[in-house]
């Protein structure tokens, strides 16, 4: 582990050349056993565009979470990256959450990856969303009726989500390589639990009144799904940011009125994966995904 964190400080401190690689990340709910108060989460890692593939080095992969309502996070399942599972490579430790630290009411997951360099390939990171472990937590009641967020730590929040890549070379009859750090593309989709009741119960958050965010939506014309509607704000106001793969920012609004249309500059936008950033006037702020198709 000396290694590992001496490796991100040193390509922090003196500002080593980044490469191509562009990362985004993610966290979704993969399973809720409210019988057994367990919560079940994936993390998962992608490329930010098809110019920005790398090949995965060593990370720290740090989100905080409501130790209240969650607990006592455990490693249940390495998917990639890892020298354990089904895709095991020897290139890789196995995937720990050493540095992960909890206390009465806030926790710091830190999921660590580890390149060994013990062949002479690491796993290729691209536009494709990456399994990296599911990880579960205790659900202190499952019957509790406020929800809970799991936040990344961005590459802004100490301590810091990072990765490096690995950029192979060889020196003679020997195999070596350089790590490089990785920037961040600003995607950060954290995962919201409106109400840990509901989810436990079935309930459609949508139908109990809940603010909802839509996956997706269908500009085409039909009258049905045409727009980008957020349900139940009640009198909160929306802060609205959409930006494509590359990230540029393709719509704005201050104080958005559910009507974006698909459109960019007066141009259909064709089908495809889209990211969102919303800030609601109660503080509460949402960074995901979203599938438009036509």
């Amino acid at each position: 582990m000396k290694r590992f964190f001496f490796l991100l400080a040193f390509c922090t401190s003196f500002g080593a050349k980044a490469q191509n690689g562009l990362f985004d990340v993610r966290l979704q709910l993969k399973k809720a056993d409210c019988t057994n108060r367990k919560l079940q989460v994936a993390v998962e890692v992608k490329a930010h565009n098809e110019n920005s593939s790398f090949l995965m080095g060593n990370a720290n992969l740090r989100f905080s979470y409501d130790a209240q309502r969650i607990k006592a996070p455990t490693i249940v399942d390495q998917q990639n990256f890892t020298s354990l599972g089904e895709k095991a490579s020897l290139n890789y430790s196995p995937l720990s959450l050493n540095g992960s630290v909890e206390r009465s009411t806030r926790g710091i997951v830190s999921l660590n990856i580890i390149y060994s360099g013990s062949e002479h390939n690491a796993t290729s990171v691209t536009t494709s969303w990456l399994p990296v472990a599911t990880l579960e937590f205790d659900l202190v009641n499952a019957q509790d009726k406020a929800g809970t967020v799991i936040e990344w730590n961005d590459d802004k929040s100490f301590p810091v989500t990072g990765l490096s890549e690995v950029v192979l070379k060889k020196t003679g009859p020997d195999f070596d390589y350089d790590t490089y750090v990785v920037k961040a593309s600003g995607v950060f989709e954290n995962l919201t639990i409106s109400s840990l009741a509901n989810l436990c119960s079935g309930i459609n958050p949508e139908t109990a009144g809940e603010f909802t965010i839509p996956e997706g939506f269908s500009p085409n014309g039909d009258g049905t799904n045409d727009k980008f509607v957020l349900r139940n704000l009640g009198g909160l106001t929306a802060e609205v940011t959409i930006f494509d793969r590359n990230g540029t920012v393709i719509f704005e609004s201050k104080a958005y009125q559910n009507d974006w249309d698909g459109r960019d500059r007066n141009k259909d936008l064709p089908t495809g994966t889209y990211f969102y950033s919303i800030r609601l006037s109660d503080g509460r702020k949402f960074t995901r995904s979203l599938t438009l198709s036509r």
